[in-house]
């Protein structure tokens, strides 16, 4: 990941394979103090222009500076995007992303600094550009006009475009009346039968139902095969599932550029350390305690220190019901079996860096099996055991450690963390005491490639708590052979049949 974008005579204004340059880009917007103000400054301008060199023009213009403040929006962005790639723009609120892309669909001007692009842009604003009073079939002709489709062109695809939305009977009923899920389905469709060579869309998958989003991805995914695709989302995951690369902006400026997963990975720790640190600075000590101890659940054992919760009473606490598994899958015939699932698992690395506000680190992260042997590969399937080691710098009470389990883009396949069972019995660590969470679970079946094993120890509650330390790569495995064939991850299958059954 590199902290400034790259340049030089390969990606010259003349260069074919640029789809959108963009050079020294700012914007800045004018804070007013006040509705007067603004109203004022104009005429106090022109006034202190007719009275040059004068006591009053100068007192005009000493009140004209004070009435506003300058904004800025972006600040000297420069990016170059090549023609069939999928950009992904991530940042807190504020930060300029939609300034940005609004500026590169040419919706905005910059205050300085310029943008070519070249080919046509379609922009998934969805309601915008329609007018409430028409029908569904009088916008559809409206908005892909303006898009530049011609009027037989329409006429060949509405019948298309009508199907795509799935408005039923409204397609004919005033866009005033439509709900909001109705106007983005309508507004989709048009966008998706626009012949556009770069797609923006700026929080495309934040409405509609889940039909309409997976609807929605299905048509970009198919785009991404063709187009150049400008995302903005707050999902990093759906940055990463759909964006070869990211930027990340802050404060109208870049914070780093480069593939999806490494300005993700970087903006998500970023965030997770302010949060942290914010957490820390508010934090009483009854929040960082949480709850007083409570009746323990039937299933749940404490003693020297150690509290862990077996099913069924896991099954219990957590609103589901108790898995079945198969305590022994190292069986004969999945040894000789070509669709063996072999996951190669190296050991953990002692000095492994990481970030967090402090007060505890990650010693040790292994699987091992029911005897408590480290496992150095794993068979898709079997049971497993995940423990993770913490050391304590500072008295701690109740210290949450989860994981994640990421692909090779950084989607999660699975996670899970101990805050429900230490809710149940709080506990305390002293500074240098150790304490080791453990997750027994079946191992799905992974497709073949790269994975990573994300830890993290918290205190504090699942939903709002300071971290203190954090690996975002832990255990980097890999899965060599795989019968897994759909999916991001395969499900061991007890028994598949098939059969006729009469009547």
């Amino acid at each position: 990941m590199a902290d400034e974008p790259a340049g030089g005579p390969a990606g010259s204004p003349a260069d074919p394979d640029i789809a959108v340059r963009v050079r020294g880009v700012t914007k800045t917007y004018g804070i007013w103090s006040s509705p007067k103000a603004r109203l004022a400054h104009p005429l106090m301008n022109v006034a202190a222009q007719v009275l040059p060199f004068s006591r009053l023009a100068r007192s005009l213009e000493h009140r004209t500076r004070h009435m506003y403040r300058d904004f800025h929006a972006l600040q000297e962005v420069s990016l170059d995007i090549r023609k069939g790639e999928s950009w992904g723009f991530i940042g807190v609120n504020g930060s300029g992303k939609s300034t940005l892309l609004k500026i590169i669909s040419g919706n905005l001007r910059p205050s300085s600094g310029w943008v070519e692009v070249d080919g046509k842009v379609a922009i998934l604003d969805y309601g915008a550009g329609f007018n409430g009073e028409f029908t569904g079939r009088e916008n559809v002709y409206l908005k892909a006009s303006i898009m530049g489709l011609t009027h037989r062109q329409i006429d060949e695809r509405f019948d298309s475009i009508a199907a795509f939305a799935d408005i039923g009977d409204f397609i004919e009923q005033p866009v005033k009346t439509y709900s909001s899920g109705m106007s983005a389905r309508l507004g989709f469709a048009i966008m998706a039968h626009v012949d556009a060579d770069i797609m923006i869309t700026d929080e495309a998958l934040a409405v509609g139902d889940a039909f309409f989003v997976q609807k929605c991805m299905t048509h970009i995914r198919a785009f991404l095969k063709k187009g150049t695709f400008l995302f903005v989302s707050h999902s990093v995951n759906d940055v990463v599932s759909l964006c070869q690369k990211a930027v990340w902006l802050e404060h109208g400026r870049m914070r780093a550029i480069g593939s999806a997963k490494e300005v993700t990975d970087a903006y998500m720790s970023s965030v997770a350390l302010r949060q942290s640190q914010e957490y820390l600075a508010d934090a009483t000590d009854g929040a960082m305690t949480d709850t007083q101890p409570q009746t323990a659940l039937p299933g749940m054992l404490a003693f020297a220190g150690e509290s862990m919760l077996r099913q069924p009473s896991l099954a219990r606490l957590t609103h589901s019901r108790p898995p079945r598994v198969v305590r022994d899958p190292r069986l004969e015939y999945l040894n000789r079996s070509p669709l063996r699932n072999d996951i190669e698992i190296p050991a953990f690395e002692v000095d492994a860096t990481g970030y967090g506000v402090g007060g505890a680190r990650i010693e040790d992260v292994t699987f091992a099996d029911d005897t408590g042997a480290v496992l150095t590969w794993v068979i898709g399937g079997e049971i497993v055991h995940l423990k993770i080691d913490v050391r304590a710098e500072r008295e701690l009470q109740s210290p949450i450690v989860g994981f994640q389990v990421k692909d090779r883009l950084g989607q999660t396949l699975f996670a899970d963390n101990t805050f429900l069972i230490t809710r149940e019995r709080p506990f305390t660590v002293l500074a240098g005491e150790i304490y080791q969470a453990e997750f027994e679970f079946q191992m799905p079946l992974l497709p073949v490639g790269d994975y990573v094993i994300r830890v993290a120890t918290a205190i504090g509650v699942e939903h709002e708590n300071a971290m203190l330390h954090c690996l975002d790569n832990a255990l980097m495995f890999r899965s060599t052979t795989s019968g897994a064939r759909h999916g991001l991850v395969g499900v061991p299958m007890l028994c598949i049949g098939v059969k006729v059954l009469a009547g």
